[in-house]
């Protein structure tokens, strides 16, 4: 009776009609695939506040790194190193850096050479993880450097602006006798936007429609296009100067939306189509999260979607329209102002201040509506001039606004200061657009594929393991080991994957350091290639050069005599450096026995120190070799049947001869481990390590198959210099005091009850001075602070 029932249930549901059973399931199934897309692919966002923009060459830049979660904004404890570098106008590096995570968060410095030129630079940060994400995903702004010493890479008049206009049909598509709305911007070549008139006319005859920018050089427009028919944008700037564009040409069948703000609380989503009739969907997500999933039918060719604005998230959110078959045919973007920023109150006792004055300021942080909020925050305190003006880059308009978009956004604090201006915003979803993801890999459950590895525990150093004659990647899996020589045994091991591809963890890597890369003696035709750890891939994004204006030019004498009279008198105190704390014991963590060869009688082959000294280790000889065999302390009355990893200094010891024939005199210590130990796919039949006392491989000859690289590890954490003028001694000292950056504090961390005091002084420097805090609450809410004051 049963098995006849579900029979019967089953022929019913295949006489269901398929647009119906269709209708019910398709949004429900598109949320779930949207949602497994995103749960397998967490992605992590940068964001840099720098104590200023504008800097000359011998000044110090100093960051800090704020990690979130790409969807959420919360901070996220993820990745251990962020890559920092300065590219000039041809994405070349000029400097370079790598600076430690912690909780989500890091700071850092970096001394600007006076190799340097002047000019504009693009400031990007990336972990490694963003990397398999593409460029565009990475961090960027750009900073100023001015060299009085060397000539600019720029020429010293304006070059010659070139411009142009781009057309973005709403909704991605444009098709004949539908009516629609065309976006667009005209702009110069460095993405900057013009301000013009426009017209757009029909068969070069009459205007049909007026097409003026409304901010930045973006605008948009409302029109038909016709069948047979061609139209042209005519743009006239204040000069005189004419662009001359034809709009792309409209499809003969498609879909098109448009998006309208119905009162104060919905959008309206209209969908044109000329398939007719049929389903179609709408699905909503902000950041990949589905906030909506909605079902309509088209009839005569028309459905509409009634959207809540608030059932979106803050910030950039994506409405994608999905055909009767599940395919993805129009997408556009909306933006939700947010309704709960972090309040960062920061506030100076005074309105102005002597120079050598004590000054102390106060920051507090809450919510909109009064409420303590806890918050990770940096604070910068600099000087205000023609030369560096108040910065506009903060964390809230890049969470939320700029990191979601394509390309450079102009002035992105502007659509918050003015959220009343939503046709500039409206404006700025239809003409940077874009997918951080394909709606392909999406339903068709594509597998995630990452190249770059994820630094959970620290730095990893990235390698490929090649045949030394043909450079073809090693075709099967192998072992190699990676060595930092030095007195802290630094070493580790791993075996390639079937690319050769090789991932060595050093943990605590910090500063310049030389790399030692070998293979197995067994593995002779190989060698290892040490990876470039930043990234050779850019994004398209352009800025415009820097000309020195001649009215700088006695401000630039000035700034720069201040900064080498601050690099000639306070030059060690800029060079003092926090000794990071790091784990300074061996790998294999402790070992069975130590051996300080001070506390024996000294003797002068190496042969008889291990006779003499060493228990439980065979020094034997087989076929005129030696080998140093240890007894398996997880079986006493046994001993190995292999050597065990002998190290020098960190350095692997592949010929025990060699081993043999050092001077023992230069060897301070000893340990081994008697215990199976595994490491990097490798099992090792215990370890002897042995440390010189100067770090310096004692002698040995290395194998010529090694390879040695330099290879820059973390950056040291600088402490900031701020002098004290507490007693009249002191603020009666001759010695010059010429900063232009009196306090940078890379971690203010807020209870959100009570007020963070910081106190510094002011220095010989007079001029007008502004507080700018940067801060993130623990919920992913980002905020900053803005005071002022006067040094007189």
């Amino acid at each position: 009776m049963n098995q006849k029932l579900t029979i019967f249930l089953l022929f019913t549901l295949s006489l269901t009609t398929p647009a119906a059973f269709s209708q019910q399931s398709v949004p429900a199934t598109l949320k779930e695939d949207l949602d497994q897309y995103r749960m397998k692919r967490l992605q992590e966002k940068l964001f840099v506040h720098t104590d200023k923009e504008v800097y000359l060459a011998g000044e110090i830049c100093w960051f800090k790194v704020y990690v979130v979660e790409a969807g959420t904004h919360h901070p996220l404890d993820m990745s251990k190193v962020a890559y920092l570098e300065w590219l000039d106008k041809d994405n070349k590096p000029v400097l370079q850096a790598k600076t430690g995570l912690d909780s989500g968060s890091g700071g850092g410095s970096l001394y600007l050479p006076l190799t340097v030129r002047t000019g504009n630079y693009k400031l990007r940060a990336y972990t490694s993880w963003m990397k398999n994400y593409g460029a565009d995903w990475f961090f960027e702004k750009t900073v100023t450097i001015i060299n009085s010493r060397k000539s600019a890479e720029t020429p010293v008049t304006p070059p010659t602006l070139q411009y142009s206009a781009s057309f973005y049909p709403e909704g991605g598509n444009l098709v004949e006798n539908l009516a629609g709305r065309m976006a667009f911007r005209v702009t110069d070549q460095y993405g900057r936007g013009i301000e013009c008139t426009g017209v757009i006319t029909e068969d070069e005859q009459d205007t049909l429609v007026q097409a003026n920018p409304h901010r930045f050089g973006i605008g948009s427009f409302n029109y038909t296009p016709r069948t047979g028919h061609h139209y042209r944008a005519i743009f006239r700037l204040e000069d005189g100067t004419a662009i001359n564009a034809l709009l792309p040409t409209a499809a003969k069948e498609g879909t098109v939306m448009t998006v309208s703000p119905e009162g104060k609380d919905n959008w309206r989503v209209n969908i044109q189509s000329t398939t007719g009739g049929g389903a179609v969907y709408l699905l909503a997500h902000t950041r990949q999260s589905v906030r909506q999933a909605m079902t309509a039918t088209l009839q005569g060719g028309k459905a509409s979607f009634l959207l809540s604005r608030d059932s979106l998230g803050e910030g950039v959110s994506h409405l994608t329209v999905f055909d009767a078959a599940r395919q993805p045919v129009c997408e556009r973007l909306v933006f939700r102002q947010p309704s709960r920023r972090l309040q960062i109150d920061v506030q100076a006792d005074k309105s102005s201040y002597a120079i050598r004055e004590k000054i102390n300021l106060q920051v507090a942080t809450q919510d909109q509506g009064g409420q303590p909020l806890a918050s990770d925050c940096s604070l910068s305190v600099y000087l205000v001039d023609s030369l560096q003006p108040v910065t506009t880059e903060h964390i809230l308009p890049y969470l939320l606004l700029a990191s979601d978009l394509h390309g450079k956004v102009e002035s992105p604090d502007y659509y918050f200061s003015h959220p009343e201006d939503e046709e500039a915003m409206d404006n700025l979803m239809l003409t940077h657009g874009w997918r951080k993801f394909r709606w392909e890999d999406v339903l068709r459950h594509k597998a995630p594929s990452f190249d770059y590895p994820l630094e959970y525990n620290g730095s990893i150093v990235s390698g490929r393991l090649v045949d030394v004659h043909t450079g073809a990647p090693a075709p099967r899996m192998l072992l190699a080991y990676l060595s930092i020589p030095g007195t802290r045994t630094q070493f580790t091991a791993a075996r390639s994957n079937e690319d050769g591809d090789l991932r060595f963890e050093m943990k605590d890597l910090y500063g310049n350091q030389e790399l030692i890369a070998q293979t197995s003696p067994l593995d002779s035709q190989y060698k290892v290639d040490i990876s470039n750890p930043f990234s050779e891939e850019y994004s398209t994004a352009t800025f415009a050069p820097f000309i020195v204006p001649q009215t700088y030019t006695s401000l630039l004498t000035d700034r720069n005599i201040s900064s080498q009279v601050l690099n000639r008198y306070a030059g060690l105190r800029l060079k003092q450096f926090r000794v990071p704390i790091a784990d300074t014991g061996a790998f294999f963590y402790r070992p069975d026995y130590t051996y300080l060869l001070d506390d024996f009688v000294r003797f002068t082959t190496m042969e008889e120190v291990m006779r003499e000294y060493v228990t439980l280790m065979y020094v034997r000889k087989r076929e005129g070799h030696f080998h140093l065999p240890l007894f398996n302390l997880s079986y006493a009355a046994q001993s190995f049947e292999n050597d065990p990893l002998i190290l020098l200094d960190g350095v692997p010891i592949f010929d025990i001869d060699k081993l043999m024939a050092l001077d023992p005199l230069k060897i301070r210590k000893l340990e081994t481990l008697q215990h199976l130990f595994f490491l990097g796919g490798a099992n090792f039949e215990g370890i002897m390590n042995w440390t010189s006392y100067k770090g310096d491989l004692a002698g040995y000859i290395l194998d010529p198959r090694a390879v040695v690289v330099d290879y820059a590890g973390l950056e040291l954490e600088r402490e900031f210099d701020s002098p004290s003028y507490a007693t009249p001694e002191e603020a009666a000292s001759h010695l010059p005091d010429f900063r232009n950056v009196l306090l940078w504090s890379p971690s203010v961390t807020t209870d959100g009850k009570s007020r963070k005091p910081l106190s510094f002084y002011s220095s010989d420097i007079p001029g007008k001075y502004i507080v700018v805090v940067e801060g993130l609450a623990a919920d992913g809410t980002p905020g900053t602070g803005i005071a002022g004051f006067a040094v007189k």
